[in-house]
């Protein structure tokens, strides 16, 4: 590998060496980089272009952000000359101070002790100082002393009256005041980001149209159409979609919420104008026999800020509308969950979900072209589970997109998912610190880690969790960074403690040694359920699709070994029941959970039904009903059963008794 290919890789946050799970050190081939390079907009073919490209880099990285980030009271570097500056905090109040030269090019300049968004102004330079507080909220914050406990549950999954087919927010709503009832204090969805309202084939949560606007399908109406198979137990988007489409096409042309919707109107981010945009555009594509993907629009449609992108939303003014009241009634019907959520008692209410990318076919990419990675796909490198590795089919964020725009993106995104909920759960938070991208076309082997600006990321998460009142979760499962983990902790970000992973060899560790700083859980809706899990369902499905996996003959050692620690907890006794008979397992699971030194514990709503079937099995599309299981019995009385009540009795009794 030449020098200058080297010294940009490094300079643009590639890893040229990376670690595996194993410990085993690898290096990533000077081809990959060059591919890699190449789509961060940054040539590499020979030694003049990697020149050019890192001398566009290094005038990147002395030109002045448009946003920097502080701590409270920690004086910051900028790039300016030295002289007289002012900063206006957001009370309108201002200081000023002299600027001293400090590294070259930079200038370091006094902390400012108050938490917020602040204008710097110095010579000719005018930027955003984010002061962020020294962690986010944490569960301990709201909890008053107590150990609190939620459930997880799938939005799509819930059921009510004429809901065409489909859950919906009004019925996270009445699952949440059933919830609460129980001792609740949170519950946990997927993600509910804007999906593809042309394609309702395309409904998997973790592959987005937008992290920034709302799954449309979700806003509560009353169905006047109803969806065939209303009462089945898997749910079929595209009949149920469009029901719920054509219900709110009802309300939209009825002026239902026209009031509302004026002030909503007015207040439109930039981001969901586009979003909105971008649906007129792909409607008018799917009626013209044309491509969903906008890489494949005519020309000038495929940029946001070409003419003829506005003079088509002039044209379609009340397509947009309609689009942007789909928004309205999304938003304002999971606004109402939430209140539900905290009215009946709760302590957090919702946990959003914030999915690690989004599909390079949708709006984000669309609309805010020069903030998302393009022409990479990120995934995960090879493990012992996964030989191939794996490209997961969605873009993220670009390193360097984020930081020329002043991390305008990330920071929607953030506050969409936190405005509307009292916390939030990150999805693979590992990305706050690296990616592993793969250039479009490639083996998922054949790419590379991307380093990303954590310390700025992790600054902006906390003020916008102390902002929004709402804690924070990560999702770190799977090879994680040296002291990633740590670091998360040092910033009030609890990590996830699940119940078939936390163990020493063969035996599983009691919950009460299970990281404190982290969310215990029994699964999630990736893994097992612990009566499908029992049960030895997931072993079954792996065997019919010829999956690689754990065997029968392990999963027997682990019943036994699992028994052993329910015993061990004090919420099992007696001989281990066999694999056929799992509702004693599930009631001592739900409670042993209980034991958990986590502040929050989680249980997913199928653990408390002691349902066998999991949400979703990774590495499969169509072969498993993936995201398509509905939920038995209504959104409001479901967890009433009393084999359902008794089991969150337990848990709740063990979170407040011990």
């Amino acid at each position: 590998m030449s020098e200058a290919l080297s010294r940009l890789a490094e300079a643009a946050g590639l890893h040229a060496e990376w670690q595996d799970v194993s410990g085993g050190n690898n290096r990533v081939e000077p081809d990959t980089l060059r591919a890699v390079l190449k789509a961060l907009g940054l040539p590499a073919d020979d030694e003049r272009s990697c020149r050019e490209s890192q001398a566009m880099l290094d005038a990147e990285a002395a030109a002045p952000k448009r946003l920097t980030t502080a701590g409270i009271g920690e004086s910051f570097e900028f790039a300016a000359r030295p002289g007289r500056y002012r900063v206006t905090l957001e009370d309108g109040s201002t200081a000023e101070g002299f600027a001293e030269p400090s590294s070259e090019g930079f200038v370091r300049l006094a902390g400012i002790d108050r938490p917020g968004y602040h204008r710097l102004e110095i010579g000719d330079a005018a930027a955003t100082v984010a002061v962020a507080p020294g962690r986010a909220v944490k569960v301990e914050d709201v909890a008053e002393g107590r150990r609190l406990w939620g459930l997880a549950v799938q939005v799509y999954g819930l059921r009510r009256a004429d809901d065409a087919g489909i859950g919906d927010f009004a019925s996270l709503a009445r699952f949440a005041e059933s919830a609460a009832r129980h001792g609740a204090d949170a519950v946990a969805v997927s993600p509910v980001h804007a999906l593809f309202s042309a394609d309702l084939s395309r409904y998997g949560p973790y592959a987005p149209s937008s992290r920034i606007a709302l799954n449309a399908i979700y806003a509560p109406v009353d169905s006047s159409h109803p969806a065939p198979g209303e009462a089945d137990a898997l749910i079929d988007w595209k009949p149920a979609g469009h029901a719920r489409l054509a219900a709110l096409r009802e309300a939209f042309e009825r002026g239902e919420g026209a009031e509302g919707f004026r002030d909503y109107r007015r207040s439109v981010s930039l981001g969901l104008e586009r979003h909105a945009i971008f649906e007129v555009i792909s409607e008018r594509q799917a009626r013209q026999g044309g491509s969903l993907d906008w890489r494949q629009w005519p020309e000038a449609l495929r940029n946001p800020q070409n003419p003829a992108v506005a003079e088509l939303a002039r044209a379609e003014a009340r397509e947009v509308d309609f689009h942007l009241y789909l928004q309205y009634r999304a938003a304002r019907g999971l606004a109402e969950a939430q209140r539900a959520a905290r009215d009946a008692g709760m302590k957090i209410g919702l946990i959003a979900d914030l999915a690690v990318g989004a599909d390079s076919a949708g709006s984000d990419a669309w609309g805010r072209p020069d903030e998302v990675l393009h022409d990479l796909a990120i995934g995960a490198p090879p493990d012992q589970f996964n030989r191939s590795g794996q490209d997961w089919g969605v873009t993220a964020f670009s390193p360097r997109g984020l930081r020329n725009s002043g991390y305008a993106a990330f920071l929607d995104m953030l506050r969409s998912a936190l405005g509307v909920a009292g916390g939030l759960r990150i999805d693979h938070a590992m990305g706050l610190a690296r990616l592993w991208v793969v250039p479009h076309g490639g083996s998922p082997k054949d790419g590379a880690y991307l380093g990303f600006p954590m310390e700025d990321m992790l600054r902006l998460v906390a003020l916008e969790s102390r902002r929004h009142k709402a804690i924070v979760i990560g999702e770190d499962l799977g090879t994680l960074p040296h002291g990633f983990r740590d670091r998360l902790a040092e910033r009030g970000i609890d990590g996830m403690s699940v119940l078939w992973f936390e163990r020493d060899g063969d035996r599983f560790i009691p919950p009460w040694h299970w990281r404190f700083n982290s969310v215990a859980m029994t699964t999630t809706h990736d893994l097992p359920t612990v009566a499908g899990w029992w049960q030895g369902r997931d072993i079954e499905w792996r065997h019919r699709l010829d999956i690689d996996g754990e065997g029968a003959e392990k999963r027997a050692s682990d019943r036994a070994a699992l028994w052993s620690v329910l015993r061990e907890s004090g919420t099992a006794s007696g001989d281990m029941p066999d694999a056929g008979n799992s509702p004693p397992v599930v009631n001592a699971a739900a409670a042993h959970l209980g034991t958990a030194s986590s502040p929050l514990a989680i249980l997913p709503v199928e653990d408390a039904l002691a349902l066998p079937e999991q949400p979703n099995l990774p590495g499969t599309t169509d072969e498993h009903p993936n995201w398509r299981r509905r939920l038995p019995g209504e959104a409001a009385t479901m967890l009433d059963e009393p084999e359902v009540a008794a089991r969150l009795a337990r848990l709740n009794y063990k979170r407040n008794n011990l």
